[in-house]
């Protein structure tokens, strides 16, 4: 087993990704997942064994709660990975723009009320 892997091009993951939602969503897994969660994650990492090890942290966030996974995040994440392997933007350049992205959406707010606490 090689964990050294090459990172898979942006339509290779959301091709992955699609695949694992609908293995999740199947009611047999379904109901595996609401009866026994650790039985469920076995099957998922034992079927999807390549993608865990390659993305644990995304793997995890769709077996957890497949139907509501924010497919739209995962778009915008992949959408600019094409970006950066056609040469089109360079990482740094994408790694600002999501952090300022995130940064407005997630804690903006939050740092704001927190000084106008002082």
């Amino acid at each position: 087993m090689n964990l050294n892997t090459e990172a898979k091009s942006a339509n290779e993951i959301k091709q992955r990704v699609s695949e694992l939602i609908a293995f999740c969503l199947k009611k047999e897994n379904s109901l595996k997942r609401n009866s026994n969660m650790d039985e469920y994650k076995k099957l998922c990492m034992d079927t999807y064994s390549d993608f865990h090890l390659n993305y644990p942290t995304l793997f995890f966030s769709i077996i957890e709660n497949p139907s509501s996974f924010p497919l739209y995040r995962l778009d915008e994440m992949l959408s600019l990975k094409r970006k950066i392997e056609d040469g089109t933007v360079d990482e740094k350049r994408v790694s600002v723009h999501l952090g300022q992205k995130y940064y407005n959406e997630f804690v903006k707010d939050t740092v704001s009320h927190l000084d106008k606490k002082r």
